[in-house]
């Protein structure tokens, strides 16, 4: 793994601490949990309200429409002090392992603080926060921890000091994650937001498959003249963690011609395929006939974007507009809503996009962004006793969509 290296000192070992033995890690930061735990829209609201009133303790926290960072901790005899290599992955053997290399912070094993400045003896206790490690919910995982000695930060694997550097390897230890939804992704670049569909529970015990669908804000900027493509908001590496780690296939745009100009091209490259689609939200979304001068698609368009999940061809997908909140919230709503998703996890998941706020909060009813407009016009589908999953269902059925095409999509996407 790390090439020829002479065997380590006799006893030097590393040791992981947490988490081990199958220890179950967070996935969702308290302040989210907090809020989703709510049965009512009402009492979210109150939420938020009370603590804008109060000490905004809620508002000001900087976990919102982030995952829970996985903390990892190890301790060494040897005084090692890295940078680390750590490995995580669901195969007990860490084949499909996805590595870091990191420094690490020292910490008092008694009172399991960030040790920031420290002379003389190192306690030999370590941790990491992996911000980005984007890990699927209520799965197994497997880590290690590697540190190889050298003799400066910028000596290189073939410097003549590697063939006496020392190899240390911890065990393979095992955690698993929450039982919880969403799964957020984070990304190195400017695009945020990024979350995957799956991971929800829906009806009859069944759940939305993880790693099927994600949503996010859009890959490049709109354009600004309506004539030339907005610039790219990936750096190198996500591009290659969007389309080669999660191995998007299809990059469903739901912008408008005016904001992707010239877009030919998906920004993750031609080994993904573009779908441009001008869509509509909201009230939107229930329009069977748009005005000459309309911007957005109607329910013909929610017809045409819901084929795209209907082909297991094209999946992974990842689905955008530029903000990743309403053309993309109502599509992922809708598409919630047909898997049997439970009501209020819809309601949750779109509202989480918002947090610390919540649009319908705003006094003024007729307020475009509104929570409320899914349900006034789903309840014109069905009759009284109808769930939620039924009135979806006939609602796409009036946008042209086949019970077919909806049995093909549940299919794919219920494990």
């Amino acid at each position: 793994m790390f090439g020829f290296a002479a065997a380590a000192p006799c006893g030097a070992e590393i040791v992981q601490v947490s988490p081990v033995g199958g220890e179950t890690v967070a996935m969702i930061p308290e302040a989210q949990k907090k809020a989703m735990s709510l049965p009512t829209l009402a009492d979210r609201i109150k939420l938020f309200k009370d603590d804008e009133a109060g000490d905004k303790t809620l508002r000001r926290d900087k976990t919102w429409r982030k995952a829970a960072p996985l903390l990892l901790k190890w301790r060494t005899t040897s005084g090692e002090k890295g940078p680390w290599k750590i490995e995580i992955g669901k195969e007990p053997d860490l084949s499909d392992a996805r590595a870091w290399y990191v420094q690490a912070n020292e910490i008092d094993p008694v009172t399991g603080r960030e040790i920031e400045k420290k002379s003389g003896e190192t306690t030999g206790v370590f941790s990491r926060q992996i911000a980005r490690a984007n890990l699927e919910s209520n799965r197994e995982y497997f880590w290690r921890v590697t540190t190889r000695g050298r003799c400066g930060m910028f000596c290189g694997p073939n410097h003549d000091c590697g063939k006496n550097a020392n190899v240390v390897r911890s065990g393979i230890s095992s955690f698993r994650t929450e039982d919880a939804a969403p799964r957020w992704i984070a990304l190195e670049g400017e695009v945020g937001n990024v979350r995957d569909l799956g991971g929800w529970r829906a009806a009859g015990g069944r759940r939305v498959r993880q790693g099927m669908i994600y949503r996010g804000q859009g890959l490049n900027e709109n354009s600004v003249t309506g004539e030339r493509r907005g610039r790219c908001r990936l750096t190198v590496e996500d591009r290659d963690y969007l389309a080669g780690t999660l191995g998007i296939r299809t990059d469903l745009d739901l912008r408008t011609p005016g904001e992707t100009a010239d877009m030919e091209e998906s920004p993750l490259g031609r080994g993904v395929k573009l779908v441009r689609s001008s869509s509509p939200f909201y009230r939107g979304i229930f329009l069977k006939n748009g005005a000459p001068d309309r911007l957005h698609g109607t329910m013909a368009t929610m017809a045409e974007n819901f084929r795209v999940f209907c082909r297991r061809e094209n999946y992974p997908v990842y689905v955008h507009c530029i903000g990743g909140s309403d053309r993309t919230g109502s599509l992922a709503y809708i598409l919630l809503g047909v898997l049997g998703v439970d009501r209020h996890d819809m309601e949750v998941d779109w509202e989480s996009t918002f947090y610390p706020k919540i649009p319908d909060a705003n006094p003024d009813p007729n307020f475009w962004c509104r929570e409320s407009h899914f349900n006034e016009g789903l309840s014109k589908y069905g009759e009284e006793g109808d769930s939620w999953t039924r009135r979806i269902e006939l609602y796409l059925l009036d946008c042209g969509v086949t019970e077919d095409e909806i049995a093909a999509f549940r299919a794919i996407m219920l494990e």
